[in-house]
């Protein structure tokens, strides 16, 4: 029997994106073919609004779940909703990661899109990130640093937050040993009934604000569009996609995803690298073969 979605919401890394963070021509295909039976899609990501839209081309999603469900945003980018964390709680956290001597990895999310990093904190990193060529995920924290992130003076960035210049939705955190980022996140103790803590793999953690999620997110557009959460279908690999994966009517794990996100999805999609959304989507949703 073939599944029958009303919609169907897609995390970026590790699922709809594979390897090399591109959207294939086979999931591409997939998308617009459900997209064509009447099936809402949205994007659902840990990604700002502006660095989901570069792997896409443009692809027409009906909406977007962004920074795990902190910004929503229409089909045409409008921003629809936010939950910003507090400001005494961000200029507390920028305080206590600062106190270590060895440098923190962390950028700050806001609702513009821009990727937040302290200047002395970047100056610190910069001879680390050339020298740690082996560690995991090192190219993308290089790309980040010497691409993407907007960069303030400390005082500076204090100011902004404070006067609400900088309005951050999320603190990204990146470290591959587990040990240090275990004192990474016990930094936001003070804070814990104010957050929600998670990650999208083993060398970060993300923080947003309490009750955020991709699945409130979701919720959302379930109102706006009339679908009832047993006719939501959730693809998603990480920790940032358990509520999903755990309310959806149709969860479904990459079969990358880790042993414990697996065990809550009601169904498994084959890897990433092999457009394992597209397969699901054509054997058990459309029942047809793709076109080639």
């Amino acid at each position: 029997m073939l599944l029958t979605p009303g919609m169907a919401a897609f995390d970026m890394d590790g699922t709809l994106l594979n390897e090399a963070s591109q959207m294939s021509k086979g999931n591409r295909e997939a998308l617009f073919k459900l997209q064509e039976t009447g099936c809402k899609l949205v994007l659902s990501t840990g990604r700002m609004f502006g660095s989901a839209q570069i792997p896409i081309d443009s692809f027409p999603f009906d909406g977007y779940v962004c920074s795990n469900g902190a910004a929503l945003y229409e089909k045409d980018g409008t921003l629809i909703r936010r939950y910003s964390l507090a400001k005494e709680m961000v200029i507390g956290a920028i305080h206590a990661l600062r106190q270590d001597s060895e440098p923190v990895y962390y950028e700050m999310h806001d609702t513009n899109s821009n990727r937040w990093m302290v200047q002395e904190d970047r100056d610190r990193l910069e001879p680390i990130i050339e020298q740690g060529t082996s560690l995991e995920g090192v190219s993308m924290r290089r790309f980040a640093l010497y691409r993407l992130a907007k960069v303030a003076p400390l005082e500076e960035m204090l100011k902004n937050i404070e006067t609400g210049e900088a309005e951050i939705v999320k603190f990204f955190i990146w470290e591959s040993d587990a040990k240090r980022l275990k004192w990474i996140a016990d930094q936001f103790a003070p804070w814990k009934s104010q957050i929600s803590i998670t990650s999208s793999g083993s060398t970060n953690i993300e923080i947003n604000s309490h009750g955020v999620s991709k699945w409130e997110g979701l919720q959302h557009f379930c109102q706006l569009w009339g679908i009832a959460p047993e006719k939501v279908m959730a693809f998603g690999d990480a920790e940032n996609d358990r509520e999903a994966l755990t309310e959806a009517g149709y969860s479904v794990a990459m079969e990358n995803a880790s042993s414990k996100i697996k065990e809550i999805a009601k169904f498994v999609a084959p890897h990433h690298n092999e457009d394992g959304v597209a397969q699901f989507i054509w054997k058990h949703v459309l029942g047809e073969t793709p076109s080639r």
